[in-house]
């Protein structure tokens, strides 16, 4: 975790942060930047869902050079990658997504 820290300079809270390491060692993950994805029994928690979205966002992206320009990209990627998803429905919503029942 002190990795994420000292790269992106505190701006997240040491709480957030704590639940994150980068992957270390010879592997392919610890060239790119990507975090460790520990295991999840629901596949639904935080540390889980949020190693997995950091490892897809394209390394030009990671590479921003402020978090304004970071955010402007990334939102464009998603953006581009809905308008291309032949599969993206209106009705979509986190909870069909992950196919959670919030009615009570």
């Amino acid at each position: 975790s002190s990795g994420i820290n000292a790269e992106y300079g505190n701006l997240s809270p040491s709480n957030f942060i704590e639940k994150f390491n980068y992957i270390s060692g010879a592997s392919r993950g610890s060239s790119k930047g990507n975090l460790y994805i520990p295991r999840s029994k629901t596949l639904k928690d935080f540390p889980y869902l949020g190693a997995k979205c950091w490892n897809n966002v394209p390394n030009d992206i990671r590479d921003s050079s402020d978090v304004k320009v970071f955010s402007k990209l990334y939102k464009n990627q998603l953006l581009t990658s809905i308008q291309n998803d032949m599969n993206y429905k209106e009705e979509n919503v986190f909870s069909n997504f992950y196919g959670i029942d919030l009615s009570g």
